[in-house]
């Protein structure tokens, strides 16, 4: 029977400020979120405080964020956007990311040189050109345009992460089912795609975190009320309505403005690592 040599105590307590930098960056993280739900548990007079807990929770903040009408059309204008945005941008990056892996020729390597320059050209820098090319495209005010938008505009860099994945997978499976009947459809959808979980998984998450969380195009092009996303939403209630500030309750609508979020992000997270697991053994 063979014992496991045991590590010096030595080098584990010499590693103790790895917990402690752990702490502080889990708490740094934790502290505006604690801040937000404090404040949204407040009234306007008891605002001041921010760190402790009040005397008296009030939960009336949360009720009147509930009964908002223009809530619950931001959270549908944003889930429609989230949702094309993901599927166009995962549908068109991952066939792109195929077709790219599995060719080395100087076409397909000029194609990724490009993919990261574009990558590298901040958004705020085209600001100007893609609000006046919607202008003309008649997409203002528009959710499918702004889906279109944002899809579009993540597509280089969800593009350049799926061909790290689709190289490590092995062309002989292509082969395989080409030998088999399988086209090259076929062959992505039912042999490539479901090796990809775990980034697929980890794209969805991001790009729906990025569409929900995305404010300055939305500011520039959504000028109808009635198609303001979640976040233009809790500007606007941050902004005040008739010059009076409610902070509190500003506070309690975008705390439930960051549910969604958080619940996709729970119910996702599973499927990481099922996804890891199943590379891993294939």
């Amino acid at each position: 029977m063979k014992v496991k040599a045991k590590a010096p105590a030595s080098l584990n307590k010499s590693k103790w400020w790895y917990y402690l930098l752990a702490i502080v960056f889990v708490l740094s993280y934790l502290l505006p979120i604690y801040v937000l739900l404090n404040l949204s548990v407040r009234t306007v007079q008891t605002m001041s405080e921010t760190l402790p807990l009040p005397r008296v929770f009030n939960w009336n903040n949360y009720e009147r964020a509930i009964a908002n009408k223009d809530v619950w059309m931001g959270f549908i204008n944003s889930i429609i956007i989230a949702a094309v945005t993901i599927v166009l941008e995962i549908t068109v990056s991952a066939l792109a990311a195929y077709g790219v892996a599995r060719s080395n020729s100087w076409l397909t390597r000029s194609i990724r040189t490009i993919n990261m320059l574009i990558m590298m050209i901040p958004g705020i820098a085209l600001l100007v050109g893609t609000y006046g090319l919607m202008v003309k495209l008649g997409m203002v005010n528009s959710l499918l345009g702004l889906a279109l938008l944002s899809g579009t505009g993540g597509i280089p860099g969800t593009m350049f992460m799926y061909v790290s994945f689709v190289i490590s997978i092995p062309q002989a499976l292509d082969e395989a089912a080409s030998i088999d009947g399988a086209g090259v459809i076929r062959t992505f959808f039912r042999i490539i795609l479901p090796q990809l979980k775990a980034i697929t998984v980890t794209r969805v998450i991001m790009t729906a975190v990025g569409s929900w969380n995305n404010y300055l195009m939305p500011m520039f092009l959504l000028t109808n009320k009635a198609k303001y996303t979640i976040i233009l939403v809790i500007k606007a209630v941050f902004a005040g309505s008739n010059g009076v500030k409610d902070v509190p309750y500003a506070c309690a609508t975008c705390a439930i403005g960051l549910l969604p979020i958080i619940l996709l992000y729970l119910f996702l997270q599973r499927f990481i690592i099922e996804g890891q697991l199943d590379s891993s053994v294939k």
